[in-house]
């Protein structure tokens, strides 16, 4: 595919920055790309039922690293695009998780490389992908599945399979954490308190696993060991849905630091959501009117690895506000934002540079406007390339 060719160099060039990293975090979420202009062709329905709009589907792992106090992107490590069939034949795309894990492959030494997913990605392909991988996950579970307490694959003799749900609700509280939660539906956004809880678990195989993967010749999987860590509101506010999450992992947790570990590693997946809302809102990649879906792909492929830069730049902007902008972004961008500004290349650091950047956009900075958003920050941002790549000729033509 053209997207494939076309992000290969930045997939590869991410997987090699995480390398040098301690914890890694690949956080994969779904986006929809509507195009609903009647002259592109090759697109298909954005409805798995196939009744509504038309555009693709992009599927992408972004690599974050945590090790340092605020969460860092590193970039895209593997990503799908595709249209849905037109007509019944509907690509399987449960698929998508565990590709994506097999895909980047297993950590070096001295890294850990987790795989974390919402409730969409709770299906046991992406199980068995990390195992064989070798590589952690956090998932949300989004099912109600059968399991047996523990890691004995028997369990107790007069044992049998119970609810996973039901089960790790009966666990015992761990400890309690403070946490930011962004806007979603039915809850306002604000700082909440979550109980943790874990336990030990032995995951069964789906009753239609043979059935579903058409795997009749292969004897049903035994029971995988993994743990459930249960995160809750115990006093949400009036009139608002009351935060629980369940979450499958295969790192252990034994203890309460690592159980606020796991919970932390989901709570910070909303940054593959914000990458998304940057590659729609600022790049507006669903603005662009080409005729064929082929000549789509590799345009989604720029857009992505630019949207993945303004990500890094504006995290970089809040997490280390008043380190160089020349360790976040390329000297020559700096170089050429001073000159344009009229400003001390020297003295730019991570937020100001972002906010010179807005301006060029026709952000106004003023005491009331906050931040700068996605859309100005992108219009700056190609204003700013235009000038680079200027400069960069007048070098060029100079040494020549």
């Amino acid at each position: 595919m053209c997207y494939q060719r076309v992000m290969q160099g930045h997939w590869l060039h991410t997987r090699e920055a995480a390398a040098a990293c301690g914890t890694v975090l690949f956080v994969q979420d779904t986006t929809t790309l509507c195009f609903d202009h009647p002259r592109t062709a090759g697109l298909g329905s954005t409805s798995a039922k196939g009744d509504h709009g038309s555009g693709m589907l992009l599927h992408s792992a972004l690599a974050i690293d945590v090790d340092g106090k605020e969460p860092r992107p590193i970039g895209l490590a593997h990503g799908q695009l595709w249209a849905r069939d037109q007509g019944r034949r509907m690509r399987v795309e449960s698929g998508k998780w565990s590709e994506a894990i097999r895909a980047v492959g297993a950590a070096p030494g001295g890294s850990r490389w987790v795989h974390v997913g919402d409730a969409e990605s709770d299906c046991w392909e992406a199980f068995e992908a990390a195992e064989a991988s070798r590589v952690g996950v956090v998932l949300r579970s989004g099912q109600e599945r059968l399991a047996l307490a523990g890691h004995d694959p028997q369990g107790p003799a007069s044992a049998a399979p119970g609810k996973l749900w039901e089960m790790v609700r009966q666990s015992p509280v761990l400890a309690s954490k403070w946490i930011y939660v962004r806007r979603r539906p039915g809850r306002e956004p604000g700082c909440v308190r979550l109980n943790v809880s874990a336990m030990a678990v032995s995951l069964m195989a789906p009753r239609n696993w043979a059935q579903k993967r058409h795997r009749s010749e292969r004897p049903k999987p035994p029971p995988m060991r993994l743990w459930a860590v249960r995160v809750w509101e115990a006093q949400p506010p009036p009139g608002q849905e009351p935060i629980e999450w369940v979450l499958l992992t295969n790192q252990p947790v034994v203890s309460a630091r690592q159980a606020l570990e796991v919970a932390g590693w989901y709570a910070g997946r909303w940054i593959v959501e914000e990458y998304h809302k940057c590659l729609k809102t600022g790049c507006r990649v669903e603005q662009r009117q080409l005729e064929e879906a082929e000549r789509l792909e590799p345009l989604v492929g720029v857009l992505s690895a630019v949207a993945v830069r303004l990500l890094r730049l504006k995290t970089m902007a809040r997490a280390e506000p008043h380190a160089p902008a020349e360790g976040t972004v390329e000297e020559k961008y700096v170089r050429v934002l001073a000159a344009y500004r009229k400003l001390d290349r020297r003295k730019l650091n991570n937020r100001a540079f972002w906010v010179e950047v807005a301006k060029m956009g026709g952000f106004l900075a003023r005491r009331s406007d906050g931040d700068p958003g996605w859309q100005t920050t992108w219009r700056g941002w190609k204003e700013l390339q235009v000038l680079t790549a200027g400069y960069e000729l007048a070098l060029n033509r100079r040494s020549g």
